[in-house]
């Protein structure tokens, strides 16, 4: 059965289709659409659309009693397309909706996220001429988390095109679980279909190096005196780490070192490791040498870097498996040589 909502979202997404594939010109702007914050392209010319909040009740944007998203021409003041199961308006209770665009303004993630329990919905959006293409990957993320639907949620894109995600269940499920699960896969764009996709168990320590490794930019950890308040507003503003010492700056870089160190050695397999153990000592060789405390700073955040790139290559899972109807089954290791 179809509700008489689906059915109207139904007829409204057939019309937008209809229009731009016989006249090649998307539709009119709704008048009580805005740009939404933090969904902009990198070129300026795109962007999601969302209702006012300053413009009442749903019935008054193009699909009634629903509250639709769009992609949309910017410059020519044109809809593209709707984003398909997305409902969202201007500051919604703890809610966000963002775009994660490629560089060359052509696709774009879409995320929708609580701000307390993380992302529960992940769309890859790409623009085809006047209309858009749409890939759900919500659900293959969110298996691991079955109970909830919901993950922490990180991811790059790199060449191919391809976008490469990495997501755990969100913290403050842990006190009540008292074990995680992190997601590995990578999502070919030009296919769009998964290659690589990876789950394993985590425990609550383990959660939390992987937690740090892959939020945390070392490159923000800063120092600012006492003298400097208004450089650290600014610096706060940014999200910047603010330490008003060079020592407890290196001594929170340091922790952050052991961190990623952690979570790299959760998921790199044994010769990886092997190889990863050695060149840390070479590594530390030159900590030492290095003459002052700033000079062993700017080591340390060079090398995290190092370190948290490991953790976004594919490699075989040490502690491998799969989520099939929201159970865990763990896959038979092959031995190590």
């Amino acid at each position: 059965m179809i509700s008489s909502m689906d059915a109207q979202r139904l007829v409204v997404s057939a019309l937008l289709s209809f229009m731009a594939c016989a006249s090649a010109v998307a539709i009119d702007w709704p008048k009580t659409y805005i740009v939404a914050e933090d969904t902009t392209s990198p070129d300026g010319k795109y962007a999601l659309i969302i209702r006012s909040a300053d413009n009442g009740a749903t019935d008054q944007g193009p699909i009634p009693d629903t509250d639709a998203v769009f992609l949309a021409n910017i410059p020519e003041h044109k809809v593209i397309g709707e984003i398909k199961d997305v409902d969202y308006f201007e500051r919604m209770n703890s809610r966000h909706l963002s775009a994660q665009w490629l560089a060359d303004s052509s696709a774009c993630l879409v995320l929708e996220s609580h701000w307390l329990f993380g992302v529960d919905g992940v769309r890859f959006v790409e623009r085809s001429g006047q209309s858009i293409q749409q890939t759900d990957l919500t659900k293959r993320i969110v298996a691991i988390n079955p109970s909830d639907a919901r993950v922490t949620f990180y991811f790059r894109f790199q060449p191919g095109p391809k976008v490469v995600v990495r997501a755990t269940v969100p913290a403050r499920q842990l006190q009540e679980t008292k074990n995680s699960a992190m997601f590995r896969g990578t999502f070919d764009i030009p296919s769009k279909s998964w290659g690589a996709v990876n789950v394993c168990r985590v425990t609550f320590r383990e959660h939390e190096a992987l937690e740090s490794a892959l939020a945390e930019d070392p490159e923000e950890y800063t120092v600012v005196s006492s003298k400097g308040r208004e450089a650290a507003a600014d610096a706060a503003r940014a999200n910047e780490q603010i330490y008003p010492s060079e020592d407890k700056r290196f001594k929170a870089l340091d922790e952050l070192l052991n961190s990623v160190y952690a979570a790299d050695r959760i998921i790199l397999p044994a010769a990886r490791l092997s190889r990863l153990k050695d060149e840390q000592r070479e590594w530390l060789k030159q900590l030492v040498a290095a003459p002052t405390l700033t000079d062993k700073s700017k080591l340390m955040q060079l090398r995290i870097k190092v370190l948290q790139d490991l953790l976004w290559q594919d490699y075989q899972e040490k502690r491998s498996g799969s989520f099939k109807d929201g159970r865990y089954e763990k896959r038979r290791e092959s031995p190590r040589r």
